[in-house]
């Protein structure tokens, strides 16, 4: 039972009631066996007549048994009666059931345990202590240390170790001393190691990664409390690569074993003592840097770069690679573009990795511990790849898509470096039009656990961005013996603190390029000389991510198409034109490309969202414009570039895409007036299909198809073809009585449950959940003039699933982020026989005196995704007018501005609109969103959106402050992992509070297969292949493969294996060489660490997928054999996940020759699905074999269904 409580003094704390309800509810009449279990919640909102709260009780009959003896006259706490009463709100039935089954817990002994573990987080003086780093040896190189006063303590409030020390002085007249901390994170620790020997009480701190390090300023005692943060130990002396482990030396045994045990058993770290640990002093002193940078230069870039990543990674010395100088020059003379292939084998081998992936390859683990000198070991490998490289074979180099190159990518922490690459990535109109990929680099500045560095109350960045990051912004880099000079950025890239730098090259006319010349070749922006932060955001229009079409002509483009304004002024066609409907099919045919789709191009998109020169924005079909013309209007031409005549394509209207709520969205919702009920039975539903994902193959195809996961490796299509043709079921079946075999796969099995707790793992954190018949589409302008005021038109089409839908009526429209009540309104979507040509786009009216587009959020048309509802529960039962709010003026030089103004800008962009959107959701789970607090907050996310076009910012102290400093936020807002049993968080009572305590999510990490026999169980599929009557269909049936077959694929496989665990590497948390994402995980296109910035980690997650996709569509080319009628660049064309419907479904036969070659890449695939399995049986544990075999098993079963189709 639930039990009111009110009139509670303002003075009582809800400790002091729980006391005071212990000594009535552990006493007779109540049970006396058990304590009795209850909780106490108090309201943080307050009443004029003192405080309320909610007294839970584990069953009725103690309730009532209360209530008849208090009932009537409350109980007395702090001089005043409180008085009780039956709630009559809805139970939580969760908390109920925690109370009947935890022990009651007295608050007197949890209290006097958090004054014991305070006692156990006091610093331990020491006598001495230095940063270094373990040698491979096992030895310890000592590297950094400061005169003054260290001490240690094992802070359990943080859950970190922090190390702080304070400078001697001379002087009793200092004003203020500077105290010196580092901090490190629980899971960057990776152990304690002891040294056993005697009277020492030395403990070493074996860190992953650096720590956090900043300085505090004690001012006669008074310490301020935002702490500045720094690069190292001090602003005065860099710390030496490297240096994240600390050696901590205690004046006394006691101290060591208490601070010891302290992180043994509350921080759970790992400890490992060892007999002896012996120490150098500062070995870093004779590294020979601008010796090495020197030789680096003199190597192909391609080469050197992956030199200095293994100097980075701490593989070789400086002096190791001098000593290898002449043998790495001979590589790259006698094995070219091979060498750093070549070079990589070598250090991996010299690690002693390769025992994860290369069978074939393991004696190579012992080279390390072998007396032969680097240079033989490197002689070795080069033989080595020299024998197994004599008959020539593809091994995963099939023509990159045109839109995708390999990257060099550079992060920058606040104290290292680190170096990522080549990995595909999405190229832009400089780099094609450039060329000379290898001479630009993305920088990205992270802070150490990998989210952005950001500005807060805890501590200040000022120092770190002006000491660290400036310098390299104005100075550059010097990376492989080059110096890279910061060249622009994109605006995706600006708020992810990633940025473009090159080096100056010379091109094919001979013309030497820089920094300054590239971007004088992006057009005309002497308009705005003085303003730079629009300067750079135009620059930044030719670095977004896109794809090129076609070069157009000058007579196909008009560049003088006026926009369509309301009586008042306002421009209602911000960001959009039309096009040709000719022109349209030339662009949509230059994409296709290469695909071998023909039965694609039957289905133009309805509109582009294009970069064309200085334009860009949004263009639609328009039936009457004749021949091929694309027309531009004011608002989409940016600046100048009429010079540049390609058509590059950011995205289309090619298919619909489903509609998610999410948070902000919800609040607005319940404050709306929808039926929450309805939005609570949509996320019953979602959970309810995530937690089927492992209960068939076809549910595991349609959850993943919906959820996009496992795209890459094409998961859904593999599910249900399993299901369809070889009759097989994956996941926990347990029907007895389904005529389903079922196939047991350890890597499917871990990868549907990395699905799954994904999906949960959305629902619950960002409320991410499917509206059916609900749709995101892009926002076009209506050329034709047939909409009214408060008219939108729809339609929505997908001939893969033959969804052909008018929408009609009355539908709700928003864009994200949604923050202000008006940001979601309601309209007539009709239908108009001028705009039946017009798919999967929103087409909104130009008549009234202001664009509907502009009232959600300040929307426009030049690519924005508008969500429409369809659903009539979720209709609003009142409606917010739209907000609308006076620009900022645009920030302005006295001089034309230089780059030293645009690095000033970057550093003064603070992406806030995150920020200002949680403390939205914080004051509209105290009041609502239409408070006083919110609709600051909504001006300040205007003001804050439009900030990287004005260069005006936010500041940050212009926010609404809490009440108190420490207000406890909303359960739903805690992050992954968090403890919602500690004061930091409350019990929501609003919609978004009872949505998330009812996701279940279990933490799941995937393990490494650990097992001595093969982790897939292939037999199951042998059989169920040999059922499908093969060589009926025109193939091989299944064979033994030729030798030269298992020669190529098992090539094929380790080169395979090789990349896939590069990329596994370069999406970790500590960005450390020992450490890789799950295969698993790279499968299902998730990540399951907990990561602090969750954006971060979604970024992450798809530049992981894009990498695994270029990985999988080169593995799937080389399975593929040469059709005899197409040309050689032709041979490489891939399926996709929604292609080989296309292929299949609308052709009705196949000549000779392409069934041919498609029984031969079914043999090919098969004696890659044998090589997969054969090899997991000699190596159990080997990365990427297991991935391998379902990408053959992929390719398998397509050509069995395209031949059932014949």
């Amino acid at each position: 039972m639930e039990i009111f409580m009110r009139n509670i003094a303002f003075a009582v704390s809800q400790e002091d009631l729980t006391v005071e309800f212990a000594k009535i509810l552990h006493k007779p009449p109540f049970p006396s066996n058990l304590p009795l279990n209850f909780e106490i919640q108090m309201f943080y909102k307050s009443h004029p007549n003192g405080k309320r709260g909610i007294l839970a009780l584990p069953t009725e009959d103690s309730g009532t048994t209360l209530l008849r003896a208090y009932g009537d006259t409350g109980i007395v706490v702090k001089g005043r009666q409180i008085l009780l009463s039956k709630s009559t709100q809805s139970m939580n039935n969760a908390r109920i059931l925690r109370l009947n089954s935890v022990p009651w817990v007295d608050p007197v002994k949890l209290r006097e345990e958090k004054e014991r573990l305070l006692q156990q987080s006091r610093p331990f003086q020491l006598l001495r202590y230095s940063f270094g780093r373990f040698n491979r040896d096992g030895s310890f190189s000592s590297e950094f240390s400061l005169p003054g006063t260290a001490d240690v303590s094992c802070d359990l409030e943080r859950r970190q170790v922090r190390f702080t020390v304070t400078p001697d002085s001379d002087s009793d007249y200092v004003l203020w001393t500077e105290m010196s901390i580092a901090s490190y994170a629980q899971l960057k620790i990776a152990e304690l190691v002891g040294n056993q020997d005697d009277d020492t009480h030395i403990l070493f701190i074996r860190a992953d990664a650096p720590p956090v390090f900043s300085v505090e300023i004690d001012y006669h005692g008074i310490v301020n409390k935002s702490p500045q943060r720094l690069a190292g130990l001090t602003r005065h002396y860099p710390m030496p690569s490297g240096s994240h482990s600390l050696m901590l030396v205690f004046s006394a045994q006691p101290d060591a074993e208490t601070f010891m045990y302290a992180c043994r058993n509350r921080l759970h770290l790992r400890y490992s003592p060892v007999p002896h640990v012996q120490i150098h002093d500062r070995t870093s002193d004779s590294n020979p840097i601008e010796e090495l940078h020197e030789f680096l230069s003199e190597i192909p870039y391609e080469l050197a770069f992956q030199v200095e990543k293994t100097v980075a990674n701490f593989v070789f010395t400086p002096i190791e690679i001098l000593s290898l100088k002449e043998a790495i020059i001979s590589l790259h003379t006698g094995h070219g573009s091979d060498a750093p292939e070549i070079f990589l084998s070598f250090a991996s081998g010299h690690e002693g990795h390769d025992t994860k992936r290369k069978p074939r390859r393991r004696r190579r683990a012992q080279w390390h511990t072998s007396q032969e000198d680097l240079t033989s070991l490197l002689g070795q490998v080069i033989h080595e790849f020299t024998r197994e490289h004599q008959r020539p074979l593809r091994l995963l180099a099939p023509p990159p898509q045109s839109g995708i190159y390999q990257s060099y990518h550079l992060i920058l922490t606040p104290t290292r470096h680190i170096l990522e690459g080549p990995l595909p990535d999405q190229s832009n109109s400089v780099l094609r039009r450039y060329k000379n990929h290898e001479c630009f680099l993305r920088v990205t500045f992270q802070d150490e656990n990998r989210s952005k560095l950001r500005r807060d109350l805890d501590s200040s960045i000022k120092d770190l961005l002006q000491e660290r990051y400036r310098p390299i912004l104005l100075k550059g880099y010097r990376v492989a013996g080059r110096q890279f000079r910061f060249l622009g950025y994109s605006m995706s890239g600006l708020r992810d603190h990633s940025v473009w730098f090159m080096t100056p090259f010379t091109d094919d006319s001979g013309t030497l390029l820089d920094v300054e010349s590239i971007r004088d070749n992006l057009g005309d922006f002497s308009k705005l000389v003085n303003q730079p932060a629009r300067l750079a955001a135009r620059w930044s229009q030719a670095f977004s991510g896109t794809d090129p079409s076609i070069e157009l002509l000058p007579e196909e483009i008009d560049y003088y198409y006026p926009d369509k304004k309301s009586p008042s002024g306002n421009v209602m066609t911000d960001g959009c034109s039309p096009v040709s409907v000719g022109l349209a099919k030339e662009i949509w045919k230059s994409l296709q490309k290469g695909k071998k789709r023909p039965a694609k191009l039957r289905n133009t998109p309805s509109a582009f969202q294009f970069r064309l020169g200085g334009a860009k924005g949004m263009v639609v079909q328009d039936p009457t414009i004749e021949g091929n013309l694309v027309r531009l209007r004011p608002s989409q031409i940016k600046f100048d570039a009429q010079e540049n005549l390609t058509f590059d394509v950011q995205s289309t209207s090619a298919k619909p895409k489903a509609m998610f709520l999410n948070r902000p969205l919800i609040v607005l919702m319940e404050f709306l007036g929808v039926d929450t009920g309805r939005i609570i039975d949509l996320q019953d539903d979602a959970i309810a299909k995530a937690q089927s994902v492992r209960s068939s193959s076809l549910d595991a195809s349609k959850v993943l198809q919906q959820h996009g996961l496992g795209a890459s490796f094409h998961f859904p299509s593999l599910f249900r073809n399993l299901s369809s043709i070889l009759q097989l079921d994956v996941g926990n079946t347990k029907d007895d009585e389904s005529p389903q075999s079922r196939w047991t796969s350890e890597l499917i099995e871990s990868s549907l449950h990395c699905a799954e707790t994904q999906i949960l793992r959305e629902l619950k954190y960002r409320a991410h959940i499917e509206v059916p018949g609900s749709y995101t589409l892009l926002g076009v302008s209506d050329e034709w003039g047939c909409l009214k005021e408060g008219e939108v038109y729809a339609a929505v089409f997908d001939e893969r699933t033959g969804l052909n839908d008018q929408i009609l009526g009355d539908v709700a429209v928003t864009r994200s982020p949604q923050i202000h009540p008006g940001d979601l309104q309601v309209v007539k979507a009709v239908h108009r026989p001028e705009l039946a040509h017009l798919k999967n786009v929103v087409v909104f009216s130009c008549e009234g005196q202001r664009a509907l587009a502009s009232c959600l959020g300040g929307g426009d048309l030049d690519g924005d995704d508008f969500n429409l509802i369809l659903d009539p529960k979720l209709m609003p039962t009142s409606y917010g007018e739209a907000g609308e709010y006076q620009a900022l003026p645009i920030k302005r030089t006295e001089n034309p501005c230089n780059i030293a103004d645009i690095v000033d800008f970057v550093f003064d962009y603070a992406d806030l609109v995150g920020l200002i959107a949680i403390h939205h959701l914080r004051f509209a789970d105290l009041e609502d969103p239409g408070c006083a607090e919110c609709m600051e907050l909504a001006k300040l996310a205007s003001h804050a959106v439009d900030f990287p076009k004005s260069g005006t910012p936010v500041n940050f102290t212009q926010l609404p402050r809490f009440k108190s400093k420490n207000q406890p936020k909303p359960d739903f807002l805690a992050k992954e992992g968090a403890d919602l049993n500690s004061d930091q968080y409350y019990n929501s009572k609003k919609l978004l509070g009872q949505l998330y305590r009812r996701v279940p999510v279990k933490k799941w990490i995937p393990q490494e297969w650990n097992e001595d026999y093969s982790p897939s169980d292939g037999t199951s599929v042998k059989d169920a292949l040999s059922r499908a009557s093969l060589r009926n269909l025109g193939l091989s049936g299944l064979p033994d493969p030729t030798r030269e077959l298992i020669e190529e694929m098992t090539y094929l496989l380790d080169a395979y294996c090789d990349q896939l665990l590069v990329i596994g590497q370069s999406h970790t948390i500590l960005k450390n060489k020992d450490s890789h994402v799950s295969e698993a995980e790279l499968v299902s296109g998730t990540i399951m660490a907990n990561w602090s910035d969750h954006h971060r980690r979604r970024d992450a997650v798809t530049a992981m997928n894009l990498q695994t996709h270029e990985l999988v569509r080169a593995v799937r080319a080389e399975l593929l054999v040469k059709d005899l009628v197409t040309s050689e660049t032709e041979t490489y064309y891939d399926y996709d996940e929604e292609d080989d419907y296309d292929d299949w479904t609308f052709r009705e036969e196949f000549d000779d020759t392409e069934q041919r070659s498609m029984a031969e890449t079914f043999k090919r695939s098969w004696a890659a699905w044998c090589v997969a399995e054969d090899t997991l049986k000699e190596q159990p544990r080997m990365f990427g074999a297991q991935s391998f075999g379902l990408i053959a098993l992929g390719k398998m079963l397509e050509v069995v269904k395209a031949s059932y189709m014949m």
